[in-house]
Parts: structure tokens; sequence; C-alpha cells
């Protein structure tokens, strides 16, 4: 089960822009996907997950803490930021994939 959260999670690493600072990932977002980042402010790990995630009661709450924490847009320059570390947002992802196959 532990694989579908590796798929969905790319350990690329996001390359800096020489003059404008910001960042770029050298992998485009799949049709039906969106890409948020969870960890810390140093080093924030992105992951590309299913839309259907965002009609989960659990997750929707994980958005909710992330925009009363950092806002919308302004602390990570347009980047969906969720307050969690990386082990606890895997296991959300296991367990709504597993939601998926029981329905």
């Amino acid at each position: 089960m532990s694989n579908k959260v590796i798929d969905m999670h790319f350990h690329e690493e996001e390359e800096e822009e020489e003059n404008t600072g910001e960042s770029r990932s050298s992998s485009r977002t799949p049709r039906g996907h969106f890409v948020v980042y969870v960890g810390t402010k140093k080093k924030l790990e992105r992951f590309v997950v299913p839309t259907r995630f965002l009609k989960s009661p659990s997750f929707q709450k994980l958005l909710e803490k992330a925009a009363e924490e950092f806002g919308y847009a302004e602390a990570y320059r347009n980047k969906i930021v969720l307050p969690c570390d990386v082990s606890t947002f895997q296991s959300l992802v296991m367990f709504l994939t597993s939601q998926d196959k029981s329905h």
C-alpha cells in the first residue's frame, strides 16, 4: 500500500532560477492532480495528490489549518504548504487511498 504514496511523491529537488531566485519543478502535474508541500520551512517535500482528496473532510481540515497558519499564497509564493510532518501526511494519503478502494 505504501507504493501509492511513493507514486504520488516526487523526490526531485526544485531548481532555483538564477536571476529571479524563484524555484521551479522539473516535472509537470498530471491531469486530475495538484501539488502540495509538506515539511519544515527549511526542507519542504513536494507531493502530487489526486484532486479527489479535496472531497475528504480530513484533507479539508488540513487545508483549513494551512490557511490559518500560513495564509493564502503569501508565506510560500503561491505554494500550498500543509502544516504537518511528512510521515503524518503519508499516513493520511494511505488512509484516503484505502478509503477509495473500499468504496
